[in-house]
C-alpha cells in the first residue's frame, strides 16, 4: 500500500519561502526549514523538494533533498543537507527571513506496510527521508538506527532525537550514543513479517547486505541518485535493476537489494 495512490495528482509548483531556520549541525550538515503551506499540506514521506539557493542561473539547477520534517500547522517543512559544493554553501549562508525558491513535491511516496514492521536504518544525513515517516507511523516502525563518526556530530545527534526519541544512535568512536556499531544489534535474519530498509553512503548500504545476506529480499535500499530535474526526463537519477531501469523521482522510492543491479553494490 502506498502513501499515494497511483490515480493521486501531484502538483509541481515553485514557490517563494521565507527561510524560518537555518543552521549548521555539524561542520558539513546543515538544516533549513522553510514557511509553504502549499507543500506542507501536500508532502508525504518519500518526497522530495528542489530548492534552488540563487534566483540567476549560477548555479543553474536546483538541489533535491527529501523532505525530513514538517509542521501542518505552521505551513513548514524541512530539509537536512550535507554541505557539497556551491549550491549548498549558498543555502547555508542565505539569512533568516529572506525568501527561497523551492520546487515540489517530486518522488515517489514511501510504503505504507501496515502488516509489517519496519527496521529503518541510515548512515549520515541517509536518516533524513526516513524522518517524516517514523513521526507520522510509529507503529509499524520496529526501530530507526543512524550511524555517524562521533565527536563533532553532538548537534546533529540532538536535532534528530529532538525529532525521533526512539531513534539509537551509534557512533564510530564511541564518544556518544547507544554504541559504536548498529551491526551489533540489528538482526541479521529478517522475519517474514519484517523488513530493513536502508539510506546512506555505499559502504554503509554494503555493509548492510553482507550483515542481511540471508534475508535480500526483505532489505530495501532508498538510494541517493542525484535528481536534475525531478520529471523523470533528464534521466540523471537511474537505478539499474534486473528487471530493468528504474528513475528514483517517478519510478520507485526503495529497491530490493537483490535487484540492484549497479550502484556499486
Amino acid at each position: 500500500m502506498s502513501l499515494c495512490s497511483s490515480d493521486d495528482k501531484i502538483t509541481i509548483n515553485d514557490y517563494e519561502c521565507p527561510i524560518v531556520t537555518s543552521e549548521m549541525l555539524s561542520e558539513k550538515i546543515a538544516w533549513m526549514t522553510v514557511k509553504c503551506p502549499e507543500l506542507a499540506s501536500s508532502v508525504v514521506p518519500g518526497h522530495c523538494v528542489m530548492i534552488f539557493p540563487s534566483n540567476s542561473l549560477d548555479p543553474l539547477l536546483g538541489r533535491p533533498f527529501g523532505v525530513c520534517d514538517l509542521d501542518r500547522a505552521k505551513g513548514e517543512i524541512s530539509v537536512c543537507y550535507m554541505l557539497y559544493g556551491k549550491g549548498t554553501d549558498m543555502m547555508a549562508k542565505t539569512p533568516l527571513g529572506e525568501k527561497i525558491r523551492v520546487r515540489g513535491p517530486f518522488g515517489v511516496p514511501l510504503p505504507l506496510r501496515e502488516n509489517k514492521k519496519i527496521y529503518l536504518t541510515a548512515g549520515g544525513v541517509g536518516i533524513a527521508i526516513f524522518l517524516l515517516y517514523n513521526k507520522l507511523f510509529p507503529k509499524v516502525v520496529a526501530g530507526l538506527y543512524l550511524g555517524i563518526p562521533g565527536k563533532g556530530y553532538e548537534r546533529y545527534s540532538e536535532r534528530i532525537l529532538k525529532i525521533a526519541p526512539n531513534a539509537k544512535i551509534f557512533t564510530d568512536d564511541g564518544s556518544f550514543g547507544v554504541g559504536d556499531s548498529m551491526f551489533k544489534v540489528l538482526p541479521k535474519n529478517i522475519g517474514p513479517d519484517e523488513e530493513v530498509w536502508a539510506c546512506g553512503p555505499t559502504g554503509f548500504l554494503k555493509a548492510l547486505k553482507t550483515h542481511c545476506s540471508s534475508s535480500l529480499d526483505k532489505l530495501y535500499f532508498s538510494l541517493d541518485k542525484r535528481m536534475a530535474c525531478g520529471y523523470g526526463g533528464c534521466m540523471g537519477c537511474v537505478v539499474e535493476t534486473n528487471s530493468g531501469s528504474k528513475r528514483r523521482c517517478v519510478d520507485e522510492s526503495l529497491f530490493r537489494a537483490d535487484e540492484v543491479a549497479s550502484y556499486g553494490l
